[in-house]
């Protein structure tokens, strides 16, 4: 009972983490350039069941008995999410594997979400308050364009001029990004290296005007999966209660 006790307590643990995985995935439906998180899972230690007795055939009667589940981590996974119109000027969407460095309070992010506003200051910055590096507009432009390398261009009194030219990055290790909340990560230079480069160049993608990257998760299949934790979660609440409800009978019982 005690067992059975304790692998309820691990499979609940792993559970609840996994559902609150997958209602972060959905809370970020609408947030461009999400990248979906899952929950993998792996095996606490079996330790052998021995039997007594001869066997009645011959064979491998090794049994195992399971201590439970862990989560072992939770994976992102930055497959590309599709691209949809807005119209809107500064939105800007990357096809392929780049990513916009951004900055806040002195730290370095990066992000997919190109959903940029100007500020007080000509900056170009996420709704979150991290600033684009690199571009500033002057006050009264007009006429912003974006060309697929990043080269920013905008209409003044005194015609088109060049502002400068988006960079975008790549990681020797993806596995060094780490989610900060919502869009933007951050990477540990321990794990890899950053990689700067220009759109269109090879493995960094191309930058698209006027259009935003969805999120790469399907809401249905999410919706699956949190009624499908949420039942296994169930599971292992009435294996607890059952296994304490046997305990109760064992202790009340008198010789």
């Amino acid at each position: 009972m005690l067992k059975a006790l304790s692998s309820s307590a691990c499979g609940l643990n792993a559970q609840q983490l996994r559902v609150d995985t997958i209602s972060n995935n959905l809370a970020n439906i609408n947030t461009p350039g999400y990248k979906k998180l899952r929950t993998n899972f792996s095996e606490l230690v079996n330790q052998p069941v021995k039997y007594t007795g001869s066997p009645v055939a011959e064979g491998n009667y090794d049994v195992t008995v399971g201590s439970g589940v862990r989560v072992a981590e939770v994976a992102e996974f930055f497959s590309a999410g599709d691209i949809v119109k807005t119209g809107r000027s500064l939105d800007l969407a990357i096809q392929g594997e780049g990513f916009f460095r951004v900055v806040r309070d002195n730290e370095e992010y990066y992000t997919r979400d190109g959903t940029f506003n100007l500020d007080e200051s000509g900056n170009l910055v996420t709704p979150n308050g991290c600033v684009l590096e690199g571009i500033r507009f002057s006050p009264g432009s007009d006429g912003i364009t974006v060309s697929e390398d990043g080269l920013v261009k905008v209409e003044g009194p005194e015609g088109v001029s060049e502002l400068g030219q988006i960079q975008l990055y790549k990681f020797t290790n993806m596995a060094g990004l780490k989610l900060e909340g919502g869009d933007l990560l951050s990477f540990d230079n321990s794990a890899g290296e950053v990689i700067p480069g220009i759109a269109s160049s090879p493995g960094y993608g191309v930058i698209r005007q006027g259009f935003l990257e969805t999120p790469n998760f399907d809401l249905a299949e999410e919706m699956l999966n949190l009624i499908e934790a949420q039942r296994a979660y169930g599971f292992n609440a009435r294996t607890m209660r059952a296994a304490d409800e046997m305990w109760g009978m064992a202790n009340n019982l008198r010789k």
